[in-house]
């Protein structure tokens, strides 16, 4: 049981564990792809392609987890180092996983797999809007709630990301009403 000093310190050990574990599958993933694009003689057929495919899917949606559950403890840590409190450090971690993803496609590219390509590159996008829906929408509205800072509020991600929430907000709030309207009548 955690003491109270510490709290969040048995969550911490897990999300360490879940990082490691995820970086450790997105490894083995993307070396299993390159073994599979490397070895298979018939890689053009459709078989092969779909392994391929599912393979590259399930990269994708690892690098998602691995990077959702990076960004869920700052919302659990009070008092974050200087440097971790500005948004630009986990922006640049963020195009990593997303050069990451970019990489397969462009491989796919490489052997001549033009559809592979275009499949895993439209599923790879969806996977970055989706990233940047949840994740990166998170982190910046946590940091310009936490002011960590001028370049976290004054940022043009930030106003983009404050002006979507408000028009979510504005969103479902008329919904609500129409539906509060609807429930009365």
């Amino acid at each position: 049981m955690a003491d109270k000093d510490n709290s969040y310190r048995e969550y911490f050990d897990h999300n360490k564990t879940i990082a490691s574990v995820l970086s450790l599958f997105a490894g083995f993933l993307f070396t299993s792809m390159s073994i599979l694009l490397n070895g298979l003689p018939n890689k053009t057929e459709l078989l092969p392609q779909a392994c391929i495919l599912f393979l590259a899917v399930l990269f994708y949606l690892t690098l998602y987890a691995l990077l959702d559950n990076l960004e869920m403890g700052f919302h659990y840590i009070e008092n974050i180092p200087p440097l971790t409190m500005k948004v630009k450090p986990f922006f640049n971690v963020l195009l990593i996983f997303y050069l990451f993803g970019t990489a397969t496609v462009l491989i796919f590219l490489l052997f001549g797999l033009f559809n592979l390509s275009l499949i895993s590159g439209i599923i790879w996008i969806l996977i970055v809007i989706l990233s940047l829906n949840t994740t990166v929408k998170r982190f910046i509205a946590q940091s310009v709630t936490r002011n960590w800072g001028e370049e976290a509020t004054n940022s043009r991600i930030a106003s983009v990301f404050r002006s979507l929430s408000k028009e979510s907000k504005a969103e479902s709030n008329k919904t609500s009403e129409k539906a509060a309207k609807e429930g009365e009548a």
